[in-house]
């Protein structure tokens, strides 16, 4: 029969473990949005409308245009003609601490349970000692880790027309259907 203190221990690794993220992803709709995201002088890059990508640092933005320096010259972007922004931004340290703390608690109880067979029983204090202790190692790794990790992300996505769904019943003398409409985005087809 495995220690009180056990179960208590591997519940919490388990709820860490699958528990979901409860980061906020920061993605601007318009430009007045994204104003509280960069600030001028910050390095973007820019996908317009036609899928071209263009890197520079914001010279300018008000809330219907965005100016970049791009390679020592001006160029201005309308809102309308931008379909995404990106900018490089560090990882999360609080994800990467969690998950070091899942980690090296896991490695601790495990170590617990080793030293408790080995001592036919006795010592089954130390798993919970170890758990947080070795958890403690991990969190402080994972937030290491995550300080050196940046990655591109999208920090501004314009937003289309909503999708839309449209059911009609087609009843005639003989015949009985339904027509389907599918908007996405502003297109429409029908099934």
């Amino acid at each position: 029969m495995q220690p009180p203190t056990f179960r208590v221990l591997s519940g919490g690794l388990l709820l860490a473990l699958l528990g979901g993220r409860a980061e906020a992803q920061q993605l601007a709709g318009s430009f007045d949005q994204l104003q509280v995201l960069v600030k001028v002088g910050d390095a973007v890059r820019v996908t317009d409308s036609r899928g071209q990508n263009v890197r520079g640092s914001i010279a300018d933005l008000s809330s219907s245009s965005l100016a970049l320096t791009v390679d020592g010259s001006r160029r201005t972007f309308l809102e309308a003609d931008v379909a995404a922004i990106h900018q490089r931004r560090n990882d999360s340290l609080a994800n990467g601490a969690k998950w070091g703390f899942a980690v090296g608690a896991g490695l601790g109880v495990l170590g617990g349970l080793a030293i408790v067979r080995e001592a036919d029983g006795g010592g089954a204090e130390l798993i919970p000692i170890l758990g947080l202790m070795y958890g403690a190692i991990g969190a402080g790794a994972g937030v290491g880790i995550d300080a050196m990790h940046a990655s591109e992300q999208v920090i501004y996505g314009r937003r289309g027309a909503p999708s839309k769904i449209t059911l009609r019943p087609i009843l005639t003398p003989g015949r009985a259907g339904l027509l389907a409409s599918i908007a996405i985005g502003g297109r429409a087809g029908r099934q």
